[in-house]
C-alpha cells in the first residue's frame, strides 16, 4: 500500500519545532526540522503524536530508523573495531555485550525524552493556543517554518511563560 506524507500546517510546524525548548531531541542544537520517531516508511503515523523537533544532521543521520537502533548503530559504528566475537572481547577487553549494556542506559533515558517531548506536543492547552494563535496555511518555499518561528518567537515565549492562555474567540469558550 502506497501512502503519501501530507504536508503540515505552520501551527503544526510551530508546535513541534518550539517544543523541548526548540532543541533538536537528539543532540541538543537548535530544532530545524522535524523527525518522525516510528519513521513514516515503517508505518508511523504522519500525525504529531510522532513527530519531534531535531536538527537537520541528526534527522539526515538517523534516516529510517528509529532512535532505538539509530543510537545503538551509532554507538556501536564508533566503538567497535570489529574484532573479536560477540562473546569474545576485542583488542580493548570489551565484548558486544558489554557495549549494548553501557548504551542500554542512555537508550532509556532517550526514549524518556522523547517521551517527554510527545506529551509537551500533546498537551492540549498548548496545541490550542498554536491553532488559534497563529496560521492556518501550508509554509512555501519563500516563507518556510524557519520565518513564521522568528515571526511568532515572541509570542510564544510569552505564551508559555503564562501558561498557553486561551486564545479561542470569546464565543467558542464554555
Amino acid at each position: 500500500m502506497n501512502r503519501r506524507r501530507r504536508r503540515f500546517r505552520i501551527w503544526e510546524w510551530l508546535c513541534v519545532l518550539t517544543a523541548n525548548e526548540g532543541r533538536c531531541v537528539y543532540c541538543n542544537e537548535a530544532s530545524q526540522a522535524m523527525d518522525h520517531v516510528i519513521p513514516f516508511a515503517e508505518g508511523g503515523a504522519d500525525e504529531l503524536c510522532n513527530l519531534v523537533p531535531v536538527c537537520r544532521a541528526c534527522n539526515r543521520s538517523k534516516g529510517g530508523k528509529t532512535p532505538v537502533e539509530w543510537l545503538i548503530g551509532m554507538d556501536l559504528r564508533t566503538r567497535w573495531y570489529g574484532k573479536g566475537t560477540a562473546q569474545k572481547c576485542d583488542v580493548r577487553g570489551v565484548s558486544l555485550r558489554d557495549m549494548y549494556m553501557s548504551v542500554h542506559a542512555e537508550v532509556l533515558q532517550l526514549l524518556d525524552d522523547l517521551d517527554t517531548v510527545a506529551a509537551e506536543i500533546a498537551d492540549p492547552k498548548r496545541r490550542a493556543w498554536f491553532i488559534w494563535a497563529t496560521y492556518w496555511n501550508y509554509p512555501d518555499r519563500e516563507w518556510g517554518p524557519s520565518h513564521f518561528r522568528q515571526l511568532f518567537a515572541d509570542r510564544i515565549d510569552e505564551a508559555k511563560a503564562a501558561g498557553w492562555p486561551d486564545r479561542r474567540p470569546t464565543y467558542l469558550r464554555k
